[in-house]
């Protein structure tokens, strides 16, 4: 009998021991086969196990918020999170200090301490590390790095604290019971949401992870479902689609929604709360109007710094209602929306697509003047905003609007008039000095 088996049948009996008998000895207890012999397991070059992710799979939550639960239960999961959100504070001052931005699981001794510090299990040490390295790892990705400041009291419970069932008796749906490793013994009973139902009535599973939190005295738990990524489609139309503030939404198959969302702005008052979450909301409703079934590509502009610069432009009056143009919450509903559909969703420069004919395939600045456009050249008039969604429709299919060409000219203040065709390039037919 090797060291291993006869240290494994002497704490058999003591369950949460094998884990810490296996890791002194360097072993993985999941890459173990019946006969002892240790499996191979893909590690990173510092030692660490890999992550093991499905990147075929779509991820979706469901928001819960725990009204019913009594008070005991109430403070019981209060303190817990509370010392969750320490400890992962801990792991990101401690991350940031080693300049430590890999994003990847956390050695032992870094874990013991905290175990040591906060008397807490090795198992909870470890997923509160990873989540406070992820947390390191994507703020470091952005332009502005800054140590982050954890404001809200969330965790993420693996399958390791939590388990999830259906709830036998009446008057609640769902069962969530804590399980220890950790994290306090508790049973939590729910009733399920429509959302809940929608999305199990559709295939998708719902996963053995949840993520709990509080926010401003109020206890939540977020589902999580998973269903497989369909294909994208190989036939179909490519469509284009354009936003505007005022305007809605416009796709380049004549399709326009959110119309009534700008009228709704000017209605809010000074000090109306909520006006965010509800525009947010109407956003997704009009979403849900759009057919793309018959589309394999939707061409959407890029308006991520349309903002940037523009710093004491406006009054506050309109500053105050512009921020209601959630423009990033609609990009964000596209994508999921192409996601489950199995759309190509591509994301191309708006740059001069509101003053390109897409009807004679002339620019001429001249050709919009507020939401009207009237081509000088030929005389086309049509909506900005639709003529923009078919510019954007055909510059998915032909390429690129300025080639790097074209942009050396317009950098100069050249009037330049091009012709396209649905090729992958554009012909320069005439350029002439700047009309002022």
């Amino acid at each position: 009998m090797t060291l291993f088996a006869r240290l494994l049948f002497r704490v058999k009996s003591k369950r949460h021991k094998i884990t810490e008998a296996a890791l002194i000895l360097g072993v993985n207890l999941g890459t173990l086969s019946p006969s002892g012999v240790q499996r191979p397991n893909p590690i990173h070059n510092n030692g660490m196990v890999a992550s093991k992710r499905n990147k075929n799979l779509m991820k979706r939550t469901a928001r819960v918020y725990l009204n019913d639960l009594n008070v005991s239960k109430f403070l019981i999961v209060r303190e817990f999170l509370g010392q969750c959100h320490s400890i992962m504070q801990y792991f990101v001052d401690l991350f940031w200090q080693r300049q430590d931005f890999s994003g990847k699981l956390a050695d032992l001794p870094t874990v013991h301490r905290a175990k040591k510090k906060f008397g807490i299990t090795t198992r909870l040490g470890q997923a509160l590390a990873k989540q406070a390295s992820e947390c390191v790892f994507s703020v470091h990705q952005k332009q502005r790095k800054r140590k982050p400041q954890l404001k809200w009291h969330t965790v993420t419970l693996f399958y390791h604290f939590v388990t999830i069932s259906p709830f036998k008796k009446k008057g609640f749906d769902w069962c969530v019971k804590l399980i220890g490793s950790g994290a306090p013994k508790l049973v939590i009973p729910l009733k399920s949401t429509s959302v809940i139902n929608q999305r199990l009535a559709q295939g998708w599973q719902m996963s053995k992870t949840i993520r709990m939190g509080l926010k401003k005295g109020r206890l939540w738990i977020d589902f999580i479902f998973e269903k497989v990524r369909p294909p994208l489609k190989t036939q179909g139309r490519v469509v284009g689609m354009d936003s505007n503030y005022k305007n809605g939404v416009v796709f380049s198959d004549s399709q326009v929604v959110g119309q009534d969302i700008y009228q709704r702005i000017q209605e809010f008052k000074k000090r109306q709360k909520n006006t965010h979450a509800e525009i947010k909301s109407r956003l997704g409703q009009a979403l849900k109007k759009v057919d793309l079934s018959s589309t394999k590509v939707l061409s959407i502009e890029d308006l991520k710094k349309v903002k940037q610069g523009k710093r004491g432009t406006f009054s506050r009056l309109f500053n105050r209602r512009l921020s209601h143009w959630l423009y990033r919450t609609l990009v964000q509903l596209l994508e999921r929306k192409c996601e489950e559909e199995g759309i190509q969703l591509v994301v191309k420069d708006p740059f001069k697509t509101s003053q390109f004919c897409s009807n004679c395939n002339r620019w001429d600045r001249r050709n919009r003047k507020g939401d009207r456009f009237r081509c000088v050249h030929c005389g086309y008039q049509s909506h900005a905003d639709h003529n923009a969604a078919h510019n954007r429709r055909a510059f998915r299919l032909g390429g690129s609007l300025w080639s790097p060409f074209l942009l050396k000219f317009k950098k100069s203040k050249f009037w330049i008039t091009i012709e396209t065709s649905l090729k992958p390039c554009w012909v320069i037919t005439e350029v002439s000095t700047p009309i002022f």
